[in-house]
C-alpha cells in the first residue's frame, strides 16, 4: 500500500477546543452570564441589610420620635345654622357644624440639635428641636367667615395644633394669649360629631388644643414654645397668609424637601441655617374650611422642612455598584483574554471562573466593611485585595511578572473608574462610555497583528 500525502502537507491533529480563540470567547461570554448568578445573590444580601438597617432606624424613631410634621396653629369655631327642610311638619332643624380658620401670619423660629443614635452598627440621626412659634389672627377675617344667621360659639372656639407623634414632646405647651397662659390639653378637643376625632382629621392622636374662651371676634395673637424630638425629618405646614419659618441646626447635611424649598439657606461644616417664606398665593389652599377632612388633606400635604440627611449611605453606593457588576467582570475577562491572545500562554475556563469569582467576592467584600468601616475606606481595602489576589494568581498562570504587572495595572484602572462613576453621578455616562470605549480601543491596538485565523487552527 502506498501511503500518500495531501497536497497541503502533513495532517494536523484535531485542535483541542480550548485552543480555539471563538470557543474561548463563548465560554468567556456564558461565565460572563454565569457570574449573574452569585451577583443576584449578593443583591438579596444588599436587600437584606437594608432592611435590617431601616428596621433599627424605626425603632431608634419610636424610642426618640418619628419624622415630625407641625401643622398649626389654627382656631377651631363650632357655630349652629337653621336649615329649612321641606316636607317635615316642623321645617327648621338645627345643624352644628365647625369653622376651622387660619391665621393671617404664622412665624417659626426654629433651632435643632442633633445627634446619632446606633443600635448594633445601624445609625439613626436624632433631634431635640426648640420652636417657638407666632401666630396672628384679624378681627374683621374673623368676623367675615361665618354665613349670614349663624350662631356661632365663640365661647366653645379653642385653638389647635397638631404634631405628628406627641411622644417627642419633651415637655408640656402652654399658649399665651393677651398676656395670660393656657395650657394645652391632648386631642383637639371636639367629638366626633364635629368630624375632629374621626380618620377624616387625623386619629386625634397627634392633636393639641387649648379653649380660649373668646367673647367675639378682636384681634388674637398667640405665641408658643414647643420643645420636640424627633428622628429624621423635621417638616411645617404653610398655614399663615404669609407663613415664615427660620430654622438652624449644627447637622451638616441638610436635604431640604417639600413643596417649597428655603428662599435662603447657608450650608457649612458646622451647621446649616434656611429660611422659608410662603405667601397665600404660593400655598395653594383657602384660610377657612367647613369640612374637617379637606382641611386636614390640604394642610398635610403641603408642608417642607428638612430631612437630617447621613451623607455616607454605603447601601446605596453599593446597590450602584452592583448595576455594574457584570460589565466589570466582563472587563476583568476581557484583560486576560488580551493578554492570553498576544502570549503564547493559554488559560483553562477555570482559571478564567476563579477570575470572576474574585471580582464578585469583590461586592461582597464592599457591603460587609461598608458597615463597619464607611464607603470609601472599605471600596479601597476590597479594590486592594481584589486586586492583589487577581495580580498575584496571573503571576502565577502566566508565569512572569511583566505580563501579571500590566493585569494588576488595568484592573486598578477598572476599579478607580468605578469608584469614579459611583461619586460622580451626574458624569456617570460619560465616564462609563469613555471606559467602554478605551476598553474596546485597547484591545483592538494589542490585538492588531493578531492571525486570528492561525489561532483558531492552531501553532
Amino acid at each position: 500500500m502506498t501511503n500518500t500525502l495531501s497536497s497541503s502537507g502533513p495532517m494536523r491533529a484535531p485542535v483541542p477546543p480550548t485552543r480555539s480563540s471563538g470557543v474561548k470567547a463563548i465560554v468567556i461570554a456564558a461565565l460572563t452570564i454565569v457570574m449573574a448568578v452569585p451577583l443576584f445573590f449578593i443583591q438579596l444580601v444588599l436587600s437584606d441589610r437594608q432592611g435590617t438597617a431601616n428596621s433599627a432606624a424605626t425603632e431608634i424613631a419610636a424610642a426618640a420620635g418619628g419624622p415630625q410634621t407641625v401643622i398649626g396653629p389654627f382656631l377651631v369655631v363650632p357655630y349652629t345654622v337653621e336649615q329649612i327642610v321641606p316636607g317635615l311638619k316642623n321645617p327648621v332643624a338645627i345643624a352644628n357644624r365647625v369653622r376651622i380658620i387660619l391665621p393671617d401670619d404664622l412665624a417659626v423660629a426654629a433651632h435643632a440639635d442633633t445627634s446619632v443614635r446606633k443600635r448594633g452598627i445601624f445609625a439613626a440621626p436624632v433631634y431635640a428641636a426648640r420652636l417657638d412659634i407666632t401666630a396672628r389672627f384679624d378681627r374683621q377675617m374673623l368676623a367675615r367667615q361665618f354665613p349670614e344667621g349663624a350662631k356661632i360659639a365663640w365661647q366653645n372656639a379653642m385653638l389647635a395644633l397638631s404634631v405628628s407623634d406627641l411622644r417627642g414632646l419633651a415637655d408640656n405647651v402652654t399658649l399665651r394669649e393677651s398676656g395670660r397662659g393656657i395650657d394645652f390639653q391632648p386631642g383637639f378637643g371636639l367629638g366626633s360629631t364635629e368630624g375632629l376625632a374621626n380618620p377624616g382629621f387625623g386619629d386625634g392622636r397627634g392633636g393639641l388644643h387649648a379653649p380660649l374662651a373668646l367673647d367675639g371676634p378682636r384681634d388674637i395673637r398667640l405665641e408658643t414654645r414647643l420643645m420636640l424630638r424627633g428622628s429624621r425629618e423635621l417638616n411645617f405646614a404653610p398655614l399663615g397668609r404669609r407663613t415664615a419659618v427660620t430654622l438652624d441646626s449644627p447637622w451638616a447635611s441638610p436635604s431640604f424637601a417639600g413643596d417649597v424649598l428655603p428662599q435662603t439657606r447657608t450650608v457649612t461644616a458646622a451647621g446649616f441655617k434656611a429660611r422659608w417664606v410662603v405667601p397665600y398665593l404660593a400655598r395653594g389652599f383657602e384660610t377657612v374650611f367647613d369640612n374637617p377632612q379637606a382641611a386636614w388633606a390640604a394642610l398635610h400635604h403641603s408642608s417642607f422642612g428638612v430631612r437630617f440627611y447621613q451623607p455616607v449611605d454605603y447601601y446605596q453606593l453599593v446597590g450602584r455598584s452592583l448595576k455594574y457588576a457584570v460589565l466589570f467582570v466582563a472587563l476583568a475577562f476581557l484583560s486576560f483574554f488580551v493578554v492570553e491572545t498576544v502570549t503564547s500562554q493559554r488559560l483553562h475556563a477555570v482559571q478564567y471562573a476563579l477570575v470572576g469569582a474574585a471580582q464578585v467576592l469583590f461586592y461582597l467584600l464592599l457591603l460587609s466593611l461598608s458597615e463597619h468601616i464607611g464607603f470609601a475606606a472599605a471600596y479601597l481595602a476590597a479594590a486592594m485585595a481584589t486586586v492583589t489576589l487577581t495580580g498575584l494568581y496571573a503571576k502565577a498562570v502566566f508565569r512572569g511578572v511583566g505580563r501579571a504587572a500590566l493585569l494588576t495595572a488595568m484592573l486598578a484602572v477598572l476599579y478607580g473608574c468605578l469608584y469614579a462613576i459611583l461619586n460622580a453621578e451626574d458624569d456617570a455616562l460619560l465616564i462609563g462610555s469613555g471606559l467602554l470605549f478605551a476598553a474596546l480601543a485597547g484591545t483592538m491596538y494589542a490585538t492588531r497583528r493578531i492571525d486570528w485565523f492561525g489561532l483558531a487552527q492552531g501553532d
